[in-house]
């Protein structure tokens, strides 16, 4: 099995579900919009255009939007401004290991508030605990979660957001959010100095070679991360794509994409594999002890899933939703599987 296929990513030619991409495919304008960039010149990688654009897009002032090469440029920023004040990061998981690996590189303790299986249900009360304790200088909350799916009601956001220490930031990872319905908008969430908030124009426009994301946050706080982001960061064609791209997804998308989710689920639950609860692009299934065997297995077959080692749940892989044609071969092989592996 392949590093790509441990971590998300398949190869070329193979049957995808370990990416969590918007399974309806890159909206035809933005399409459109990157076969007409420029970039010929450095005029091409001017971004305001692009910032007016998503702030009007997500209800904000101008000033607060900043650009970014991709979420993990986005996160970087943050940690990188707004991490080492009291060596502390707190985050709600388990979740992207993206938020340990970078607080580790800027050298801050974890403080880790874990929701549990078979749920999974966010912890909110023990993570408001742990921050009143703790008083970390950064807390990273991912909605919906990856891997789990589940999302935070808006009270339980409020309550995260009215439990910061004096000083310290939120960072809500918003990646998955546009495949849900937003318990609070982006202009709410935003009128509190100490919030920001993450997107992935990855996930919604089923584009990953773009690296496109953005934040949204009080203009204080975007410019420290404007003061620090590299020059010419975001590509002529990533800035392309931000100017034509929005973060609503047409509700017939969404539809779509719901039906899929329930169908892949039951299809899962008459192979006798649990799911948790997703508003997600992706579900969480649990294996069991054999949940490697069954990864490996699919992958000889050419097919990725997201063995969830790396978040520390061993016993689960994540599958995302993809269209039905898509969902019958996975199923097929996981039927094939199933007398040899067992689960």
């Amino acid at each position: 099995m392949s590093a790509h296929v441990a971590h998300g990513g398949a190869p070329r030619g193979w049957l995808e579900f370990s990416a969590s991409l918007n399974p309806c495919g890159t909206p035809a304008a933005v399409r459109e919009a990157v076969a007409r960039a420029g970039y010929g010149t450095y005029a091409d990688l001017d971004t305001r255009d692009a910032e007016r654009h998503l702030a009007e897009d997500a209800g904000v002032a101008a000033a607060s939007v900043l650009l970014t090469a991709g979420a993990t440029e986005a996160l970087r920023l943050a940690f990188r401004a707004f991490g080492a004040a009291s060596g502390r990061a707190a985050l709600l998981g388990p979740t992207y290991g993206e938020y340990a690996r970078l607080a580790e590189l800027h050298g801050l303790a974890t403080v880790e508030v874990r929701a549990h299986a078979p749920g999974f249900a966010p912890p909110v009360e023990s993570f408001v605990g742990a921050l009143a304790r703790d008083r970390p200088s950064l807390a990273v909350v991912c909605d919906p979660n990856n891997p789990t799916g589940r999302r935070l009601a808006a009270a339980e956001l409020r309550a995260i957001c009215d439990a910061l220490p004096p000083g310290a930031i939120l960072v809500i990872d918003q990646s998955f959010a546009p495949f849900a319905e937003e318990p609070l908008d982006a202009a709410e969430l935003t009128r509190r100095p100490n919030v920001l908030l993450v997107r992935s124009l990855t996930k919604l426009l089923a584009a990953p070679g773009l690296r496109a994301g953005y934040v949204i946050g009080p203009p204080e706080l975007v410019a420290a991360l404007a003061s620090l982001r590299d020059p010419w960061s975001p590509g002529a064609h990533a800035i392309a794509a931000a100017r034509a791209a929005s973060w609503r997804i047409d509700p017939a998308q969404r539809s779509a994409l719901a039906a899929w989710r329930s169908r892949l689920v039951c299809a899962l639950d008459g192979l006798g594999l649990s799911t948790v609860p997703s508003d997600a692009p992706f579900v969480l299934v649990h294996a069991g002890p054999r949940a490697e065997m069954v990864v490996r297995s699919l992958a000889a077959e050419r097919i990725a899933v997201r063995w969830c080692a790396s978040f520390g749940l061993t016993e689960h892989m994540r599958l995302a939703v993809r269209p039905p044609e898509e969902q019958d071969a996975l199923l097929r092989a996981l039927a094939r599987t199933r007398p040899e592996v067992g689960w």
